[in-house]
Order: C-alpha cells, then structure tokens, then sequence
C-alpha cells in the first residue's frame, strides 16, 4: 500500500468513524484529522469540503458493504443459502457498520441532498440486480416457477423494504400509491402460492418426511 493511499484511507476510516458516533453536525475536520493523525490541510487535498468528505465515507462503507455482499451469495451452497444471504446480510451489515446513513438524510446540507439521491438510485440497481441473478439461478434450477419475472420480483422486494426508512419524503407518497396498484396481484400471488413450482414443493415435503 502506498502512504499516498494510507493518508486517505486513514482519513476515510477515521471520518466515518466520527461521523457515525457523533453525526454529520457534531464532527469537526479538526476532529478527523487528530483521529487520523495528520495535518488539517491534508484532509483538504483529497477532499475540498467536509461535504464530501462525508459522502466519500457513505460511498467507502457501501463498496465494502457490496463487496462483501458478493462474496457471501458467491460462496452459498444452493439457491435457499443464497437468497438467505441477500435478505439477511443487508439488514445486519448496515445496523451494524452502517449508522452514517442514518445521520445522511437528516444533517448534511441540502445541497448535496441530490448527490446522496444519486448513490441511493445506483445502491438501489445494484441491489435489484443481485436478486434477480438469484431469481435466474434459481429459474435455471428448475425450483422458481416460470411466471415469475426475476427482475419485477426484485424490484418489488427492494421497493417494499424501502416503506419503513427514512429516505421517504411525503413527495413520493403518489409514487407509493402507482407501485401498490401495479404491484397487488404479484403480491397476493406471492402470498397465496409462493414462487415454488408444485412439484419442487411436493419434493421437498418427501424429503423432509424421509420419503
């Protein structure tokens, strides 16, 4: 590693370290830089403002966040291991790693509201990305039935998980309301007869009973 690297990603650790137990408003450049241990103006050569430094935290966390992601849905055995590992591992790693997200929506200027926007609509593609490449793995398989559409399907679980954060803004309540009227019979579909196909399901009642 060059120290060149090492001054930045001591900066980065420090800051988002500070950021995540004091918020945005409470942590001072002067603070990350005696975390860091470096000068003040070393903070300004890698990063202009205190603004982006904090989105250059977000941004850190998050690669690390789907680095890890990755590597866990690449490493699962079979199909259930791995859509475990996408509904499981996002919930953990962002309550755990994660709290300068929570500051994000409601401390940092509203000028770079729409920069953090941003990275919020490409974590979201990301994320429906990586389910639906389970949902085709597992069409490939021959478990998930053929009417459900891998893509729609991720969507859907993503968008839905989203109700109950802090990133919605009363703005998109209408938005809310087309998704529920687009989205109700997948959902009751889901609910009444799962994405299993029948025979995958009566397989996996023999086996479970030692048949």
């Amino acid at each position: 590693m060059s120290p060149v690297m090492d001054k930045k990603e001591r900066i980065l650790s420090a800051a988002t370290e500070l950021f995540s137990r004091w918020g945005y408003s409470k942590t001072s450049l002067d603070e990350v830089a005696r975390s860091a241990r470096i000068a003040k103006a070393t903070i300004y050569y890698y990063f202009p403002s205190k603004e982006q430094l904090f989105i250059a935290a977000i941004s850190s966390k998050a690669e690390e966040f789907f680095t890890k992601l990755n590597e866990d849905i690449d490493s699962a055995r079979n199909f259930e291991d791995k859509l475990s590992c996408f509904l499981r591992l996002p919930m953990v790693y962002i309550f755990e790693n994660m709290p300068i997200l929570i500051e994000a929506m409601h401390q940092i200027p509203t000028d770079y509201l729409e920069n953090l926007e941003e990275r919020r609509k490409d974590y979201r593609d990301r994320m429906n990305a990586l389910l639906a490449g389970i949902m085709d793995y597992g069409q490939e398989l021959g478990i998930i039935s053929d009417w459900v559409d891998s893509l729609r399907f991720s969507e859907l679980i993503n968008d839905w998980f989203m109700l109950g954060d802090n990133w919605i803004d009363p703005q998109d309540w209408d938005k809310i309301i087309r998704r529920i009227e687009r989205d109700h019979e997948l959902i009751v579909r889901l609910l009444l007869h799962g994405i299993i196909k029948p025979e995958q399901k009566t397989t996996s009642k023999q086996t479970n009973n030692g048949v």
